[in-house]
C-alpha cells in the first residue's frame, strides 16, 4: 500500500488487531475521541471516563432467575430464601422476578467449612 491509501484504524485495546473498515469511524469512535479530549480534572470522573472509554465491564453481575440460581447453588427455594434473609447470598428484584447473583453464590460456597476426615 502506498502512504496515500487509507489504512484501517487499529484497535486501541489490542494494538495488533485492526478494526473492520466499517467500524473505523462510527459515531461511537467519534464519541471516544471527544471524551479523550474532554477528560475532566476530577479524579473520580476521570476513572469513570476511563472505564467507559476502555469498555471495562469486567464487573458485570451474573444474575439469573431464582429457579436457576437455586439449581446452580445446589439448594432448594426454602434454603435460598433463608440465605437471602441472612444476607449470605444477594438477590434483586427485576419487575416481578427475583434474580440471584451467582457471584454471591460462589462466595457462599467458598465460605463453607471443609469436612475433616476422621483419623483411624
Amino acid at each position: 500500500m502506498t502512504s496515500n491509501q487509507h489504512q484501517p484504524e487499529r484497535d486501541q485495546r489490542h494494538p495488533g488487531r485492526r478494526l473492520p473498515s466499517d467500524c473505523a469511524s462510527t459515531p461511537c469512535r467519534e464519541m471516544e475521541k471527544s471524551a479523550r479530549a474532554a477528560r475532566p480534572d476530577h479524579p473520580i470522573m476521570a476513572q469513570i471516563f476511563d472505564a467507559l472509554i476502555n469498555n471495562d465491564f469486567s464487573r458485570q453481575r451474573r444474575l439469573v432467575v431464582f429457579k436457576d440460581g437455586c439449581r446452580y447453588g445446589k439448594f432448594g427455594k426454602t434454603k435460598a430464601y433463608e440465605l437471602i434473609a441472612q444476607e449470605r447470598i444477594k438477590a434483586y428484584k427485576l419487575g416481578g422476578k427475583t434474580m440471584i447473583d451467582l457471584d454471591s453464590v460462589d462466595q457462599f460456597h467458598a465460605s463453607l467449612p471443609k469436612v475433616e476426615s476422621r483419623a483411624r
